[in-house]
């Protein structure tokens, strides 16, 4: 190795700080740099190379960018690389490929300084074996005070090119080392930032490795893509002033995860000029603002980057444009229309194949068909709006089209439709109401409709136990009896009913008067005394299904009834029997007649409860086709009806419908 004459580099006081380490604060910029460097080198190739987060450690790792580009010679290290500032274009190195020229502020070099304090330069230029020149460049050499001009010298040396295939005729290596960052790179991060801050055109020409692997374009599954044609890459556009741009753009079947993925990039000379994701800043008032997840793309402006532009307006880490500039206005008066053009198309779109997948589900389908002409436009309306955000494959999709369905089939029992129309544009929204009748909803209703169940399991067990003739009160034969059933589930008797009494002597329940009756009264022992609603008493006595009733059993329930009386306010009885009687009939109808006694049959009180629980049921379950369901809905609209309007009055056409249901 021989030493030779120091390269030289002036800076001007704190260059280094402001543009290198200030400016490159995220590493992927600074590495874009050193591509863009590569690419400006006429390379073919250029390679990546960083440790694994497990082999990672900030003291002792290094980052290595290598291309196979044409090199630089001393004269060329001198000339131009040394040169802060130095406009590129105006002095383009001569090579045979004539490609355009990203670098333009000649301050690339120092970008990576963003991610190390040591830079290595290892360069070779010609054929055969050749020579390699190597030099480092540290930045605590670069800082300087502020104001002050310094001259920094750096050492340099010579050597063979070694002979491994692994290394290129011509070609540049930067090695990066004493890193700045604690963490490791995430390389896939990297290789998706890569595939997007330049062109497809520039990705044709020049392959990027990241650690070994080529770069391919990201890989999102769409349903559109403009322009259509495979072979047609972009579509070409004459703005306003004349200039030409071209762009592309796709629909993503499924929401973009990545913000690098999402909206526009601009590319001027094959490099990001705006990044991602970008939409002409429309994205909060544009009809179909939902598909900004879906939508990505690509806009060729060449134009924005060229030598004739009135002063530069790209910002100098490649972020972004000076949009406030008058030489832009085409472009975004151009970009602005675009954008929500494709983004009321996305919506229009991904709407159109929700609708199509859910009239294309047997059930969901069948369901709306049942429903009024009205009520299906809507449906369908607002399928279009959750296809702008869901689609009907992703995980609860499909419940939230049965949640829109579902709110039309109970529209009679809530104001839920109302709830609907104020978010009408906006599919996120929508999905809350709907996850609410899914949710909520559908927690109050399972509730009720485990009571309601539970209540009809517990009348088909009475109507099992009245066809088998179960015993009154306990029996060593069965476990089955009507008192222990009646006791532990009073609202078979009546809904509104509490037994608070169950086989009470006359002489408990009468007290301090029990004295005023004699032993064989005070004696007697009831079935049950219940409170009704309306705080009303009543004695329930009880007689097995195949029992015949007798005269006596209507004594002794007169005389419970006529012994409590001076206790118990507004006091009647029960009598509850399978059907049959050994009374003779004309005193049998006497007794039936009797005021403040009510005779009835288990047959009967089976199906009054039976009939009453199976109408909620209906509801609950949603069993829209039902009798049930069709009877509820018209009472609830009627109750809507009288308060809304304030009176009860019936017109003709109501009167001949003749009277409500009172649900039994």
């Amino acid at each position: 190795m021989n030493e030779r004459n120091p390269f030289r580099m002036k800076i001007l006081g704190r260059t280094i700080e402001h543009l290198g380490s200030q400016m490159y604060k995220q590493r992927a910029p600074s590495l874009i740099e050193l591509v863009a460097n590569a690419w400006d080198a006429n390379a073919n190739n250029v390679w990546i190379e960083f440790p694994s987060r497990e082999n990672y450690e900030q003291s002792t790792s290094a980052i290595i960018v290598k291309d196979d580009g044409i090199g630089m010679d001393e004269q060329a290290i001198r000339d131009c690389y040394m040169v802060v500032g130095r406009d590129r274009r105006a002095n383009v190195l001569s090579h045979s490929d004539s490609r355009p020229i990203m670098g333009r502020k000649g301050i690339g070099k120092l970008a990576g300084f963003g991610m190390a304090d040591t830079i290595t330069i290892t360069t070779w230029k010609g054929k055969g074996l050749g020579e390699q020149i190597i030099f480092s460049m540290d930045s605590g050499q670069l800082i300087t005070t502020a104001g002050d001009v310094t001259d920094v010298h750096f050492s340099w040396e010579t050597n063979e090119k070694p002979l491994d295939e692994t290394w290129t005729e011509t070609g540049t290596l930067v090695h990066l080392s004493r890193l700045k960052h604690a963490t490791p790179l995430d390389e896939d991060g990297l290789k998706e930032t890569l595939s997007r801050r330049f062109s497809r055109n520039v990705r044709g020409r020049m392959k990027i490795f990241v650690n070994g692997t080529p770069l391919s374009q990201p890989d999102i599954e769409t349903i559109y893509s403009y322009p259509a044609e495979i072979e047609k890459k972009y579509d070409t556009h004459i703005l306003r002033d004349g200039r030409k741009v071209n762009y592309r753009y796709e629909f993503a079947k499924s929401p973009i995860g990545s913000k690098e993925m999402q909206g526009f990039v601009i590319y001027a000379n094959g490099r990001t000029a705006q990044s991602p994701p970008f939409f002409f800043n429309v994205e909060s008032s544009a009809s179909g603002q939902h598909s900004t997840k879906y939508v990505f793309g690509e806009i060729l402006a060449d134009y924005v980057d060229s030598c004739d532009t009135e002063g530069d307006v790209i910002s100098t880490d490649r972020q972004e444009l000076e949009w406030e500039r008058d030489f832009l206005n085409p472009l975004r008066e151009w970009g602005i229309g675009l954008t929500r053009k494709i983004l009321r198309e996305c919506a229009d779109m991904k709407g159109s194949k929700l609708e199509e997948a859910v009239l294309s589900d047997p059930d969901l389908n069948s369901r709306i068909e049942s429903l009024d002409t009205i009520s299906k436009k809507e449906i369908k309306r607002f399928l279009k709006i959750l296809g702008g955000k869901y689609n009907f494959e992703d995980e609860g999709t499909r419940d939230l089209a049965s949640g829109l369905v579902k709110a039309y089939e109970f529209k009679q029992f809530h104001g839920i439709l109302g709830d609907l129309e104020s978010v009408q544009d906006d599919p996120e929204a929508l999905s809350m109401i709907l996850r609410k009748i899914l949710d909520w909803k559908v927690l109050e209703s399972r509730a009720l409709l485990e009571i309601i169940s539970g209540r009809l399991a517990i009348v088909a067990k009475l109507g099992s136990m009245i066809a088998n003739d179960a015993p009154e009160t306990a029996s060593s034969l069965t476990n089955d009896n009507m008192h222990d059933l009646m006791a532990g589930n009073p609202w078979l008797f009546n809904p509104e009913w509490q037994v608070y009494v169950e086989e009470k002597t006359l002489g408990k329940l009468l007290g301090d008067q029990a004295k005023e009756y004699s032993e064989d009264i005070k004696a007697m022992r009831i079935d049950f005394l219940a409170l009704t609603g309306e705080g009303k008493h009543v004695i329930v006595e009880l007689k097995r299904s195949a029992y015949a009733v007798e005269m006596q059993d209507v004594t002794r329930l007169l005389t419970y009834k006529a012994t409590l009386e001076k206790s118990y306010q507004n006091l009647s009885a029960v009598l509850i029997y399978g059907g049959t009687h050994n009374i003779p009939q004309g005193s049998w109808g006497s007794v039936k007649t009797m005021q403040g006694i009510t005779i009835i049959t288990w047959s009967e009180l089976f199906k009054r409860a039976s009939s009453f629980y199976s109408h909620y049921k209906d509801v609950l379950e949603g069993n829209v086709t039902a009798s049930g369901f069709g009877e509820k809905a018209t009472e609830v609209m009627k109750a809507r009806k009288i308060v809304a309007l304030g009176t009860s009055h019936r017109p003709p056409e109501e009167r001949k419908q003749g009277l409500g249901s009172s649900g039994y």
